[in-house]
């Protein structure tokens, strides 16, 4: 027998994750910034493993930047930095006449000139995650971003996720910049605001297609 739900929140559920995107074009016009601390408490309160950080009290931190100012500029010369890097040396170790995969690709545009996909972002948000053993940090940050895009949906807010953070764990410069020890937090980022435009749903293949039963 099913238990007692509550239909409207359930609905209100169902609708946020659905209406869900990744948002690629900011508005020049900002949230508010209580809007953005919603989006980084409910971040704050996913999952996480108790286990791997033990009794380290700030086992999960935030560092919130505006467009335009000194930290975000400098974070994004960074992160440039690295991938130019990235770049040339994946281009010279591949094999003559190959085609280079589709990352190598974007990670090429970037390179050249292209945004990395903050900057023109109202608010750029790296979450960080302590390391421990066992090592479950990068889970957790799913969880974190996957509340935070949900929050910022409920909100009327765009979201995008910048994979590319979760390779400056290890980046001294980056760390520094955040007041973090290197490689002591696993990282990953996000761009906020209001989207320009909000893209279709992807396609999505029916669900029994891809459940299978067992017993």
């Amino acid at each position: 027998m099913a238990r007692e739900i509550d239909t409207e929140l359930n609905r209100q559920l169902d609708k946020v994750i659905a209406e869900r995107r990744t948002i690629r074009s900011f508005a020049d016009e900002a949230p508010p910034k209580e809007h953005v601390e919603q989006v980084l408490l409910a971040g704050l309160l996913a999952p996480y493993a108790s286990v791997a950080v033990g009794n380290y009290r700030l086992f999960r931190r935030f560092f919130a930047m505006e467009k335009g100012g000194k930290t975000v500029v400098e974070a994004a010369n960074i992160i440039k930095t690295g991938i130019i890097a990235a770049v040339k040396a994946m281009l010279d170790n591949m094999p003559e006449g190959a085609e280079p995969p589709p990352f190598a690709m974007r990670l090429k545009s970037v390179a050249e000139g292209g945004e990395i996909g903050f900057e023109s972002a109202p608010y750029f948000v790296v979450a960080a995650e302590k390391k421990g053993v066992p090592p479950a940090e990068l889970q957790s940050l799913a969880h974190v971003m996957e509340n935070m895009w949900l929050k910022a949906t409920a909100l009327g807010m765009g979201f995008r996720l910048i994979s590319t953070v979760s390779q400056q764990s290890d980046n001294p410069e980056f760390c520094k910049l955040l007041g973090l020890t290197q490689g002591e937090f696993a990282l990953v980022g996000c761009a906020l605001g209001y989207a320009t435009e909000w893209p279709p749903a992807t396609d999505r293949p029916p669900l029994d297609e891809i459940t299978t039963w067992l017993v």
